[in-house]
């Protein structure tokens, strides 16, 4: 494929140099990122061009430079399928602009490419390419553990969340009162191995003792790749707890806060887990006494005096 690559932009150079016209531009390939796999699931491969008035040769298409599909209309029947592992071509919906795949499974993921060959005398021909990749979703919901179900204002509560094995692996997401807080990405591997992997993701929120502090991120590792507005982050020097997430967050003014986790997989599978709901242990009344510089109450100075003033207009 890279060699006819390499002969098809030499021909275009000569073809150029020598002052010919293409009869063959604009060609562009849609296939979708990602899509699911199992019995009955499907991907649409769709190829747009410009012949500027020329005839067609044909279609091809592609899998991991594999031919799978031709589409040549000086032929009877036009359409010619080739073995595609695990999977079919719909030749009811696959013409000369478009290629429907049934029964998807996750060894079909990889790049797919669309070959358009303009007829004689010239036979131009132009090839693009675009990644799918077929999702095997995990079985279950994200599992979500908590350290304490409940809290005082200067605790750390510690939170894991652990996704069953999928393909690829799934993102992580954390929610706190169904707002955005922070998010582990997992790692992908360039090569494809079709090797289905859980993922796992902890993190640790600090409530705060005083109300004056704004709610935001202090910490994320490598792995977190976005960062939400008005956030703060810092590198940590402990390299053992790299991989954990940390969050300082405000006590909420009813004392209560709900946390749950979101596994997803690019743009079509999303699932959270059940929520958990955090309450303060007990309320902290505000202090009616305070010290002054020289260590007496206030407070107390005051209630004598107005008892030694009740006494004397008594008298």
């Amino acid at each position: 494929m890279k060699m006819k690559r390499i002969c098809h932009l030499l021909f275009r150079m000569l073809f150029l140099l020598d002052g010919g016209v293409w009869s063959l531009k604009d060609l562009t390939i849609s296939v979708p990122r990602a899509v699911l796999s199992g019995d009955g699931q499907s991907a649409v491969l769709r190829c747009s061009y410009d012949l500027e008035g020329a005839a067609l040769y044909s279609i091809k298409w592609y899998r991991a430079e594999t031919e799978f599909y031709r589409f040549v209309p000086r032929e009877m029947p036009p359409t010619m399928v080739f073995p595609l592992p695990g999977a079919s071509v719909d030749l009811t919906q696959s013409d000369h602009q478009q290629v429907r795949i049934v029964n998807m499974n996750r060894h079909l993921s990889g790049d797919y490419q669309c070959e358009v060959s303009a007829d004689a005398p010239l036979f131009h021909t132009d090839i693009e390419s675009a990644p799918l990749t077929v999702v095997d979703p995990p079985f279950r919901a994200p599992h979500l553990t908590i350290s304490r179900g409940s809290y005082a204002r200067g605790d750390v509560i510690r939170a894991n969340c652990s996704v069953d094995e999928a393909y690829p692996a799934p993102n992580i997401t954390w929610l706190l009162d169904e707002n955005k807080i922070a998010e582990t990405v997992s790692w992908r591997s360039p090569d494809l191995d079709f090797k289905e992997r859980g993922a796992f993701s902890q993190i640790e929120i600090s409530i705060m003792e005083a109300e004056h502090y704004k709610m935001g991120l202090t910490y994320t590792s490598a792995s977190l790749n976005r960062v939400y507005q008005d956030h703060y982050v810092y590198d940590n020097a402990d390299m053992e707890e790299k991989d954990i997430l940390r969050y300082t967050l405000t006590p909420p003014t009813d004392g209560q806060f709900s946390l749950c986790c979101v596994a997803t997989i690019y743009d079509i599978y999303a699932r959270k887990s059940d929520p958990v709901f955090i309450k303060e242990d007990a309320p902290h009344p505000a202090s009616v006494t305070r010290e002054d510089s020289s260590g007496t109450i206030r407070s107390s100075s005051l209630i004598v005096t107005l008892v030694c003033l009740s006494i004397l207009l008594t008298l």
